[in-house]
């Protein structure tokens, strides 16, 4: 039987719970800006790793809402980690990784305590061994390890062991990280209940674009690589967008609209935010033109003014620069009556 052929369950109620089992509440990308606000527009759910940010200090007025905080998981420090829980307040918290039952247990008082301050925050603690993820009650998240990690779910269990659980997919290839979902939830001749995939993660994506290189469901695409006007930002949302299909064919993407975009705060750049008075295109006066300055925010964290509309275009267009939020990134001043 296929590994998405149905035929084998009952009735249209098993056939229901299956697909519910697949499909995920959310896909979350963690990396800084501008790259996190395309995920975020496309409807991924950003974050990042409790040690970082999105850097977005060096814009004047941006902030993105925290999705998903990773621990650090080189040095791990659970004290720490629930500070800036406290401080982000994340939708989802990958709380850290239990080497045995001892450090399972430790995780999971922590995640009740947790509970009761931070009550809309989801948490996952990531096993690394069998004894570990039957320590962690079935309400609690458990995160399956796909990716870069230095033990992962496979090497320990079975996928038995982890049917009937609420389950996060860390890391892996969308390839690879469906191929755990389909051991997790298809069904099996034992009927087996599926694991509920609540959600997964990966980041490889940056690292193909600094080189020219976007994902397919085909694989690698390293059309962009001479093309000038295709920029790592340009070639990471291409990436996404493409995992976006991916994850929407295979029933896994989120059903409905997100809420993260509705979530960012920014305020765009006016002429006060000016350093010069000078036109970084032709260095005529901005102040001399007919309208007054126009004034661009770019994802370098430039913020540059024109003394017209023209050399705004012209500038933006020989330098491939891309603004940081679009065209809410752009000052136009008012027409003269």
């Amino acid at each position: 039987m296929s590994i998405h052929d149905f035929s084998g369950a009952t009735n249209d109620s098993a056939i229901d719970a299956y697909t519910d089992a697949r499909q995920a509440e959310y896909v979350a990308f963690l990396h800084r800006v501008p790259f996190a606000i395309d995920a975020l527009n496309l409807g991924f759910l950003t974050g990042f790793r409790e040690d970082c940010s999105y850097q977005q200090q060096q814009f004047l007025n941006l902030k993105l809402p925290v999705g998903m905080l990773d621990n650090d998981f080189r040095n791990p420090n659970l004290d720490r980690y629930t500070e800036r829980v406290l401080e982000h307040g994340p939708d989802v918290g990958i709380i850290g990784d239990a080497y045995d039952r001892a450090e399972a247990r430790t995780y999971v008082r922590a995640v009740r305590d947790l509970q009761k301050r931070v009550p809309e925050t989801e948490f996952v603690i990531v096993p690394k061994c069998k004894a570990a993820l039957e320590e962690i009650p079935d309400d609690i998240v458990v995160g399956y390890s796909r990716g870069y990690a230095d033990i992962l779910a496979h090497d320990f269990s079975d996928p038995v062991d982890w049917r009937g659980r609420r389950v996060h997919i860390l890391g892996g290839s969308p390839p690879k990280q469906l191929t755990v979902i389909d051991q997790l939830t298809q069904p099996t001749l034992t009927g087996d209940p599926p694991a509920d995939i609540v959600g997964l993660d990966w980041n490889g994506l940056h690292r193909g674009a600094q080189f020219g290189e976007f994902w397919t469901d085909n694989g690698w695409d390293d059309s962009g690589r001479d093309a000038d006007h295709m920029t790592v930002r340009a070639t990471v949302r291409h990436g996404l967008g493409h995992v976006r299909s991916f994850w929407e064919n295979q029933g896994v993407w989120p059903e409905g609209p997100t809420e993260y975009t509705g979530r960012t705060q920014y305020q765009p750049p006016t002429p006060a935010d000016l350093h010069s008075s000078t036109c970084v295109e032709c260095e005529d006066d901005v102040w001399r033109g007919s309208r007054g300055p126009f004034v661009a925010e770019y994802d370098t964290g430039d913020v540059c003014g024109y003394c017209c509309y023209g050399c705004y275009f012209a500038h933006r267009t020989r330098n491939h620069l891309e603004e940081v939020m679009g065209e809410a990134s752009v000052y136009f001043p008012p027409t003269s009556s």
